[in-house]
C-alpha cells in the first residue's frame, strides 16, 4: 500500500490493485476508488511516487498508470501539506477520439469510481449524509444518504451532481467537486435502490467524444469542519486560481435600484391590462409606480417580446404555460412592437432596461448565414459572430443588461456545446466578451452548477438567478429552501443573487413580506411585479430608499450549516440563513428563520450565535427583532427558542456591543438596517457614537440603537454646517435602552451624527 498525507489527518491510500481509499480520522469514508472506462476493463499497471509544488502549495503524489484502454490514461493524487486537500488528476496524453457513452449521465470515463457500501467497518460515521447541487436549472439542491442515494432529482434533468459533500452528524463534511472544466466533469450516483452498485462515479460525461492530446481534467476532495465551510474553501480557490473580478453589488442599475419585471409570476407576464396593448400596460404600471413613491431604475423585458417556434398570445387574458419553444429571432415582435423599441424607450422615460434570450430554435432564420451545432428542434451558434450582433442590436435598443435564461437547456438540449471540452466555456465568454464590448451587463439565469462555476473568468456577470420561478409548480417554502442552499453557492463565488421578482401585494400574495424581505437580502437586484394600482409601496420601500436605491447587506443570505443535514421543506424543520453588513467598526448580521416545512404543524427550534459560523459574533450582541422592535444584551454564546407556525417567519438583527456600552442597530425602517447606502462610516469611542447617515436631500431619517446609559447630547454636521439636534430629535426609553435619533439630511442629503455620552 502507498499513502500520501495531507494535512489536518486526510490521507489517500493505494493499494496493490490500484483501488483508492480516502482517510479523514475514520479509516474509509467513500469506499474502494477504481478506474472505469465505459466499454472497457481497465487493469491497473503501477504507481510511483512524486513530490512537488503548484500554486495550491507543496504536495507528495502518486502517479498511476493503466493498461487495456481503448485510449490512454495517466493519473495522478496530490495531498497538500498546508491544506486538507486531495487533487485527483486524470489526463488523456494523446486525446480522445471516441463516441463516449452515447449518455450524458453515464460517464465515458470514471476516476475515481467510489462503491460507500463497500467500505470497510469504521468508515464515515452513522447517521451522515450527502448533499449537493443537480444539473439542473438554478442548480438544484437535493439531499441524500450515506451511502450517495436517496436524492430526490427533478425527472426531467439528468440524476448527476456537482459537487457533492458527504456530511458527518457533527458536520465534518467531505466535498468532491472539480477545480476545471466545469462543463465537462460529473459526479453520477445511484438514481434508486436497484442501482446502489453503480456507486459514485467521478469523471467525463458521457457525450465526451473527442479531446486533444493532453487534454486533462482536476477534481478535488476536500476536508473541512463543515458544509459551508467546505464549499467557501473550494470556491474561494477557483476564484483565486482564475483571478476572479467582481463587479460591486452597485454596479448597474439592475443592482442598484429598485426595478420593474415582467417575467414569470409577474402581473404581466404574456398579458396586459384589461382593454390596454402591452406598451400602454407597461408605460402605465412603472407610472403608477414612480406616483405611489416607487422610483423605477430599471424595467425587465421577458421572452414574450421575441418571436419564438410556438410564440404564446399576449393579451389581457393571458397564455397558458406551455414547454418552452425555441427562439427564432431576438428582436420585437410585429405584433407587439410595430415600430420597433424606439416608442417603448420613449414610453419609460428613456430608463436603462433588461432583455431577456433564451435557447435559439434550430429552425431559426439566423442559421442560414451562421454556422451552428444542430440538435432537433434546438441549435446553437458555432461561433461569436451572431452573438456579437445580437448584442449591438441590444446595445441600440437602450438595454443595461442582457439576461441569459435557459442556459441548462441551451446546453443539454445541443449535444454539439457537449461533444468537445470547452466548447460551453467559449459560449460563455462570448457572451461576456460581447456585453463588455457594448457596455453592458449580463445576468445569469436557470443555470446549471457549471454554469455558476465557469462565471470566475466573467467579470460582465453582476447578478444570478438562486431559485425556482415565483409562484411556479411549487409553493413558496419549497423556494425558500431552494434559494438559501444556491445562495450559499453564490456566496462563494461572490456572486450577487437574485430571488426573482416578486408581488407586493398582499391580497395577491399573503408571503409578501417574506418575499421583500429575502429579495433585498439576497443583495442582489430587487425587482417587483405588481399590477397597475397594487404595489404596497410601504412595504417595498423597505428595501430601498426614497430615490429607489437598494438598502442591501454585504453577500447574499445563505442557509446555516445546519440546514444542510435535511431538506428544509420535506422535513419538520426550520430553516435558518445569515447575511452580514460590515463596517469599519464591526460587523452586522441579519439572521432569518423560517418555516419553510410542508409540514403544516408549528415548529420549535433552539437557535444560538455559535451556528453562525464565520459570522458569528465575537463578543455581547444587542439583538433587535425586527418584527417586534424590541432588543436584548445577549453574549456570544447565547441562544434562543425560536417557534414559527406554517410559513411564518422571524427576522433579527445581531448588533455588536460597541466601546462605551453602546450599540448601534440602524435604520429599523429597511430590512438591511445597517446597509451601506444608508449608515456609514462607524466609528465608536468611550464618550461619542458617530455614523454618516445617506439618502435623498430634504427627506428624514430616523436611526435606532441601544445604550446602558442616556446620551447627554446628540450632533449633526454636513459640509456646511454642525449643529446640535434639540431634545425631540433624539430619545432615550430608560426600559429598553433604546434611543433613536432623527435628522434631516438637508440638501447635502448625508449627515455626520454624533451621539455623546
Amino acid at each position: 500500500m502507498q499513502t500520501v498525507h495531507a494535512a489536518d489527518g486526510l490521507s489517500a491510500h493505494l493499494d496493490d490493485g490500484g483501488a483508492l481509499r480516502i482517510e479523514w480520522r475514520e479509516p474509509d469514508w467513500l469506499g474502494p476508488g477504481t478506474l472505469a472506462v465505459y466499454g472497457a476493463a481497465a487493469r491497473f499497471l503501477a504507481a510511483s511516487p512524486a513530490r512537488g509544488a503548484d500554486d495550491l502549495g507543496a504536495f507528495t503524489a502518486l502517479d498511476l498508470r493503466w493498461g487495456d484502454l481503448p485510449f490512454a490514461l495517466a493519473g495522478r493524487v496530490r495531498a497538500y501539506a498546508e491544506r486538507s486537500l486531495l487533487v485527483l488528476r486524470l489526463t488523456a496524453p494523446d486525446g480522445l477520439a471516441s463516441t463516449g457513452s452515447g449518455q450524458f449521465a453515464e460517464p465515458a470515463v470514471a476516476w475515481p469510481h467510489f462503491r460507500p457500501r463497500a467500505r470497510a467497518s469504521g468508515g464515515v460515521p452513522a447517521g451522515a449524509r450527502t448533499y449537493g447541487h443537480q444539473w439542473a436549472e438554478f442548480a438544484l439542491p437535493v439531499f441524500g444518504d450515506a451511502d450517495g442515494a436517496g436524492f430526490l432529482f427533478a425527472p426531467h434533468r439528468p440524476p448527476v451532481l456537482q459537487p457533492l459533500l458527504l456530511i458527518a452528524p457533527d458536520g465534518r463534511t467531505l466535498l468532491i467537486a472539480p477545480l476545471d472544466y466545469f462543463h465537462e466533469q460529473l459526479i453520477a450516483v445511484p438514481t434508486d435502490a436497484a442501482s446502489l452498485e453503480s456507486g459514485l462515479r467521478c469523471g467525463w460525461h458521457g457525450d465526451l467524444c473527442s479531446a486533444p492530446a493532453g487534454f486533462a481534467t482536476e477534481l478535488a476532495i476536500w476536508a473541512a469542519s463543515g458544509p459551508r465551510a467546505a464549499l467557501d474553501e473550494w470556491l474561494a480557490c477557483l476564484r483565486r486560481r482564475a483571478a476572479t473580478q467582481r463587479p460591486s453589488r452597485y454596479a448597474d442599475a439592475g443592482l442598484a435600484r429598485l426595478s420593474y419585471w415582467t417575467d414569470n409570476g409577474a402581473a404581466y407576464y404574456y398579458r396586459t391590462a384589461k382593454g390596454l396593448d402591452y406598451l400602454t400596460t407597461l408605460e402605465r404600471a412603472v407610472d403608477d409606480c414612480e406616483a405611489r413613491g416607487l422610483p423605477i431604475g430599471m424595467v425587465q423585458i421577458d421572452s414574450w417580446f421575441y418571436p419564438q417556434e410556438h410564440s404564446r398570445p399576449v393579451s389581457d387574458a393571458g397564455a397558458a404555460l406551455v414547454p418552452p419553444s425555441g427562439m427564432l429571432r431576438w428582436e420585437p415582435r410585429d405584433d407587439l412592437f410595430p415600430d420597433g423599441f424606439a416608442d417603448l424607450r420613449r414610453r419609460l422615460g428613456n430608463r436603462p432596461l433588461a432583455f431577456h434570450s433564451r435557447h435559439f430554435a434550430s429552425a431559426s432564420p439566423y442559421f442560414a448565414r451562421h454556422d451552428a451545432w444542430v440538435d432537433g428542434a434546438y441549435a446553437h451558434p458555432r461561433d461569436s459572430g451572431l452573438v456579437d450582433h445580437l448584442m449591438a442590436s441590444a446595445a441600440s435598443w437602450g438595454a443595461l443588461t442582457y439576461e441569459q435564461d435557459w442556459l441548462v437547456e441551451s446546453f443539454t438540449g445541443v449535444r454539439g456545446l457537449r461533444e468537445a471540452p470547452g466548447r460551453a466555456r467559449a459560449w460563455h465568454e462570448q457572451l461576456d466578451a460581447a456585453a463588455a464590448a457594448n457596455g453592458m451587463t449580463l445576468q445569469w439565469c436557470m443555470a446549471a452548477p457549471p454554469d455558476f462555476l465557469q462565471t470566475v473568468t466573467l467579470p460582465r456577470v453582476t447578478s444570478i438567478r438562486t431559485s425556482g420561478d415565483y409562484r411556479y409548480l411549487f409553493d413558496n417554502g419549497l423556494n425558500w429552501v431552494w434559494l438559501l442552499h444556491v445562495n450559499a453557492l453564490a456566496r462563494g463565488l461572490g456572486l450577487n443573487a437574485f430571488k426573482d421578482v416578486f408581488l407586493s401585494d398582499r391580497r395577491a400574495e399573503p408571503y409578501a413580506e417574506i418575499e421583500a424581505l429575502l429579495a433585498v437580502l439576497c443583495a442582489g437586484p430587487v425587482g417587483i411585479g405588481d399590477a397597475i394600482g397594487e404595489a404596497d409601496a410601504a412595504l417595498v420601500r423597505r428595501t430601498c430608499r426614497e430615490d429607489g436605491v437598494l438598502v442591501k447587506p454585504d453577500a447574499p443570505l445563505a442557509a446555516l450549516e445546519r440546514c444542510f443535514l435535511q431538506h428544509g421543506h420535506l422535513t419538520p424543520s426550520l430553516l435558518f440563513g445569515e447575511t452580514y453588513s460590515s463596517h469599519a467598526a464591526e460587523r452586522w448580521v441579519y439572521l432569518v428563520t423560517l418555516h419553510a416545512s410542508s409540514t403544516r404543524a408549528a415548529l420549535r427550534e433552539r437557535v444560538a450565535l455559535a451556528d453562525l459560523g464565520p459570522v458569528r459574533p465575537r463578543g455581547d450582541v444587542v439583538v433587535y427583532d425586527w418584527r417586534r422592535a424590541t432588543c436584548q444584551r445577549v453574549a456570544a454564546d447565547a441562544a434562543w427558542e425560536v417557534e414559527l407556525d406554517f410559513q411564518d417567519w422571524d427576522y433579527r438583527v445581531l448588533c455588536p456591543v460597541l466601546p462605551g456600552e453602546r450599540a448601534l442597530i440602524g435604520d429599523v425602517a429597511r430590512y438591511a438596517t445597517m446597509g451601506d447606502r444608508r449608515v456609514g462610516n462607524v466609528a465608536a469611542s468611550a464618550t461619542q457614537l458617530a455614523f454618516d447617515v445617506m439618502g435623498v436631500p430634504r427627506t428624514i431619517a430616523e436611526i435606532h440603537g441601544w445604550s446602558a446609559a442616556p446620551p447627554r447630547a446628540a450632533t449633526a454636521a454636513s459640509l456646511a454646517d454642525r449643529r446640535d439636534l434639540i431634545p425631540d430629535a433624539w430619545r432615550w426609553n430608560a426600559d429598553s435602552g433604546q434611543w433613536s435619533v432623527r435628522v434631516d439630511l438637508q440638501r447635502a442629503g448625508c449627515l455626520r451624527v454624533t451621539l455623546h455620552w
